[in-house]
């Protein structure tokens, strides 16, 4: 019961993204929650179009289109920018585990690893690091994992 009342609460909100309710985005009607039913409340409307409207479907999408720049926004001011070039020689911040059975502690462990050489970027915020003796690949990194080696 408590599974179903948190699911009708979800569908009959009104979400900020969309500025309207995931049961008249799917279904083109609002649901009518129980105390509608059972205190006979008119059901309350957005904006009285329906789900048939071509500006109500416009309007979500422009309503999704906000909330994602708005979102990226958030995220771009704390992401940090790439700024190593493929060839530059790099440390990896290598995560270790601790392991009773073969008596390691992670705490005593090298924190980052040997130098590495960003073979290409992968993405712009990863790197494909290589063994700079072999060539050989060791794995993707992600540029916050990165950090230059100084001769």
């Amino acid at each position: 019961m408590k599974t179903f009342l948190g699911c009708l609460a979800f569908n009959t909100a009104t979400h900020e993204s969309t500025k309207c309710t995931p049961d008249k985005l799917l279904l083109g009607r609002e649901l009518k929650p129980p105390l509608h039913a059972i205190w006979y409340l008119t059901p309350e409307s957005t904006d009285g179009a329906g789900g048939e409207n071509q500006s109500f479907w416009s309007q979500a999408y422009t309503n999704l289109k906000q909330a994602r720049s708005s979102t990226a926004k958030r995220y771009n001011i704390v992401c940090k920018p790439n700024t190593y070039p493929a060839g530059d020689t790099v440390f990896y911040r290598m995560r270790m585990s601790s392991s009773t059975a073969n008596n390691i502690s992670a705490k005593f462990l090298l924190k980052w690893s040997k130098p590495v050489i960003i073979a290409k970027i992968v993405q712009p915020n990863m790197g494909l690091l290589v063994k700079p003796e072999t060539g050989g690949i060791i794995t993707k990194a992600h540029v916050s994992q990165l950090q230059p080696f100084v001769q």
